[in-house]
């Protein structure tokens, strides 16, 4: 049934127009595939990246942003560069996760941040239980590996003429330390006395001790013997 408001020349406009919108189309896809594919898509995504993390974006950025996201899956889709694209996302990926192990790393005694006894682990402390406020980022910093380091003499001290003290210069080691228990000692069992790892004796020095302290006893059980000796016998005495 043909409608009333129904146009030959109309109909054959509207199938014309479809057809050169889609010729249209076509060549458009076609130009942006031949463009694309001789594009760097790693440079494309580095772009991409850059703009993301950029903090300030202007209207412009943001429009050039879409374009490169298009552009992006785009070559996606229509699987160009596959494999250069496939390696490259697999070397991003293992960078992320090498960057992400050194930055948990605890270095200990190799980081700038160890303490032997506040931070013996030498974890990255947390700015925001810090008393100050720091606008720079922590890092999980180590100190540098070297044997020895040579530093120049100050003038000053040659003007001054300041003479050092006789011996060998102090030196300080990074060495943990309050890691021991202090020991107990066998004793009296109502009060308990323990002895630090610096005050406790060797085996000979220990020795030592109990053959003075036995001779001080023997001493001491001679001199009261003599003391009774030369007290008279209260039985033997008469009275008046």
């Amino acid at each position: 049934m043909i409608r009333g408001n129904w146009s030959l020349a109309q109909e054959f406009k509207q199938n014309e127009r479809k057809q050169q919108s889609k010729i249209q189309q076509r060549q458009k896809h076609q130009h942006k595939l031949e463009k694309l594919k001789n594009t760097d898509p790693i440079q494309l995504f580095n772009k991409i990246k850059n703009l993301e993390t950029k903090e300030s974006k202007s209207g412009r950025d943001e429009d050039y942003l879409k374009s490169l996201k298009e552009d992006w899956a785009f070559i996606e889709k229509n699987g160009l560069h596959k494999a250069k694209i496939r390696k490259f996302l697999e070397d991003n990926e293992k960078h992320d996760r090498t960057n992400l192990k050194s930055k948990n790393k605890l270095w200990g005694g190799k980081s700038i941040y160890f303490n032997p006894e506040l931070n013996p682990l030498g974890k990255v402390p947390n700015a925001t239980n810090l008393d100050e406020d720091i606008e720079v980022k922590l890092d999980n910093l180590t100190i540098p590996l070297r044997n020895k380091t040579h530093y120049e003499p100050d003038p000053v001290i040659k003007e001054l003429n300041v003479k050092l003290p006789p011996g060998k210069p102090p030196k300080f080691y990074k060495l943990v330390q309050n890691t021991e228990k202090p020991k107990k000692i066998k004793g009296d069992s109502s009060e308990a006395s323990f002895q630090t790892p610096s005050t406790i004796k060797t085996y000979s020095e220990q020795q030592h001790y109990l053959s003075n302290s036995d001779e001080d006893e023997s001493s001491a059980e001679s001199e009261e013997e003599k003391k009774l000796d030369d007290e008279p016998d209260m039985k033997k005495v008469k009275y008046g």
